[in-house]
């Protein structure tokens, strides 16, 4: 059976409807701001998608030119990371501060490692580090630790091989706990590296690291 509503019901809105005629009139009353506050929505949004396309273009095309650097050093005849260096080195300011310029500068920290130039090495690890992130960062903190280890830098090499024992994937925490254990005893702090070398072989249990961590502790 339907219910019968008098006059008075009908004309008297419930509370959505009131709301809906609050909201209506509010904007009747500010329309101004209502527009300006589109406006700026769209203007935003609009630069967002503008910036995200020109970076995409940007790092498309220095993903190109590092493939075809990548091409030109696999056609040399010469292996000398020196030759490899210059061209890279080269290239370097082109590519910027693009996810390839990053890949760029850790291919050129590696070049400087393998020939032995430890202040050059850490110098683009330390860039690579500041601006890259996921696995080239990792990377980047490993190759720093060892470069400033062998310049002799411990504290500073101590600090790089702490984060990766606590900031990166399991994969890097024995690595970094030999490293950890090699400062420790070139500082003469020997305590302290034993238990680095000792957290390794219970860690890791039957593997090289464990063994190698062994031969360490053996030496102290």
């Amino acid at each position: 059976m339907s219910k019968r509503f008098s006059m008075k019901e009908l004309k008297s809105p419930d509370k959505f409807f009131k709301a809906m005629l609050g909201f209506i009139n509010y904007l009747r009353s500010n329309v101004k701001a209502y527009l300006t506050f589109s406006i700026v929505v769209v203007v935003i949004t609009l630069a967002y998608v503008l910036v995200n396309h020109i970076n995409d273009k940007r790092e498309q095309k220095a993903m190109t030119s590092l493939y075809a650097l990548d091409k030109q050093m696999k056609s040399m005849d010469s292996v000398e990371p020196g030759d490899y260096i210059k061209i890279i080195e080269a290239k370097l300011d082109e590519l910027g501060s693009t996810r390839a310029g990053s890949e760029a500068r850790y291919m050129v920290a590696e070049l400087y490692y393998k020939k032995l130039d430890w202040s050059n090495s850490a110098k683009y690890y330390e860039q690579v580090v500041n601006e890259a992130d996921g696995l080239l960062k990792d990377l980047s903190v490993m190759g720093l630790a060892y470069s400033l280890e062998n310049k002799g830098l411990l504290k500073e090499a101590l600090e790089r091989f702490e984060y990766l024992k606590d900031h990166t994937p399991d994969v890097y925490k024995a690595v970094a706990l030999l490293g950890i254990g090699r400062c420790y005893k070139k500082l003469g702090e020997k305590d302290k590296a034993l238990a680095a070398y000792e957290s390794v072989i219970v860690s890791y249990p039957d593997t090289d690291y464990a063994r190698m961590a062994s031969v360490l502790k053996a030496e102290i």
